[in-house]
Formats: C-alpha cells, sequence, structure tokens
C-alpha cells in the first residue's frame, strides 16, 4: 500500500541526528511510534487501509499527536513547525494535557482515516501513508478551522441525502430500498451535527485563530 506508483515529492527530516527520507521512513517510524501502541499490523506502509477494521486508532492517533507536539515545543528536531499558521491553537490542541484530550484524539484517529486517501490511492500517492506526513496534512485543514472535521461529516451526510433524493424522485422502482437508505443518511446527518455541537462546546482551551483565511 502506497509504496509502489504515483508522485512524490521526498521529504527529510532529522531523526537522532540522522537525516531520514521520510519517504523510506514509513516502517521505522511506525516501528518507533506505532508498534508500542498497537503491536499488530502496525507497519502502515504494508496495512491494508480499504479495510474500516484497520482505520488508525485513538492510541495510534495519541502516539502520532505526541510527536507532533514535541517538535512544535522543542529547539532539539529539524522539523520546524513554529511558522505554521495558528500553531498556538494547535499546539493546545494537540496538547496531552488538554482537558478534552481524548475527545481530541478520537477526532484527529477520524482526521487521519480521511487524509490517508493520500497515501493508499496510487495514483495522486504523496505521503506514502507516512503517519507524520498523514498528521501534517490533517493539521494543515485544521489550522484554518478547529472544526474542520466535524463539519466534513455534516456536509458529507446533507451530501449523501440530496443524492438520494435525487434518486427517489427520478426512479421510477426501488423506491422502497432508497427511503431506508434515506433514514440511515438522515440519522447520520443528527449524528453529524451532534458531534459538530460537541466540538463548539469543546473549544474552551483551544485559543482563538489568530490567522483566519488564506
Amino acid at each position: 500500500m502506497g509504496t509502489k506508483s504515483g508522485a512524490y515529492q521526498d521529504v527529510y527530516i532529522k531523526r537522532d541526528d540522522e537525516m531520514v527520507s521520510l519517504k523510506n521512513d514509513v516502517t521505522d517510524f511506525c516501528e518507533k511510534y506505532i508498534k508500542p501502541v498497537h503491536p499488530k499490523n502496525w507497519d502502515w506502509s504494508v496495512r491494508d487501509f480499504e479495510n474500516p477494521k484497520n482505520d488508525p486508532t485513538i492510541a495510534e492517533a495519541r502516539a502520532i499527536a505526541n510527536v507532533v507536539f514535541k517538535d512544535l515545543n522543542s529547539k532539539k528536531t529539524d522539523v520546524d513547525l513554529s511558522t505554521m499558521n495558528n500553531v498556538h491553537a494547535i499546539r493546545a490542541y494537540l496538547d496531552p494535557k488538554s482537558k478534552h484530550e481524548a475527545f481530541n484524539m478520537e477526532e484527529f484517529a477520524f482526521a487521519l482515516k480521511v487524509e490517508l486517501e493520500h497515501g493508499r490511492v496510487k495514483d495522486v500517492n504523496v505521503t506514502n501513508n507516512h503517519p507524520f506526513l498523514t498528521a501534517m496534512i490533517a493539521l494543515a485543514h485544521m489550522t484554518e478551522s478547529l472544526t474542520y472535521y466535524k463539519r466534513l461529516k455534516v456536509m458529507e451526510a446533507e451530501g449523501e441525502i440530496y443524492e438520494i433524493v435525487r434518486k427517489l424522485e427520478t426512479s421510477p422502482t426501488g423506491k422502497e430500498q432508497w427511503y431506508i437508505e434515506l433514514g440511515k443518511a438522515e440519522q447520520e446527518l443528527n449524528e453529524a451535527r451532534a458531534g459538530l455541537a460537541e466540538r463548539l462546546a469543546r473549544m474552551d482551551d483551544i485559543p482563538v485563530l489568530k490567522i483566519i483565511g488564506d
């Protein structure tokens, strides 16, 4: 998965005083940070992310977040993230001492799942499923809005409902099944809206964004 075809702009990072290609670093990174919290099927370079059973876990999200959080706060790494837009908000979001840490990491695991499409889809592969690069894509969205992934769920559910309604309006047969699907989609939308409401209620320890928009 994510190691054959596809364009890839290589990136180098200093780890343990050595410059390492992130393109070739997936297994090493996973062995160091993922394996301790996910002993089985820990190597993201060969993990079948098409199977929902292999979605990133909360423990994995937490392990990756801790690496990023360290890079945001340490001067001993060449991964200088201090110029990231709204870095103060991202730092608070990833802070392992946040009172909403469990909620944040559940959300971050979902964000990683979404952005793994940039590795597992070979023709547009840019990350090779590297956990660090996948996290950087997720955080790039979150620097613009900390509610990005909760709003994404709402948008996807609304889009699904729209397409189902179109099916109902144009399909001469099979409407009973589409009504069943509509009920499921409406339930998903209710859950997505509840998730967004909870996200908004748990922003009290995250500073407001300093930079809004591009």
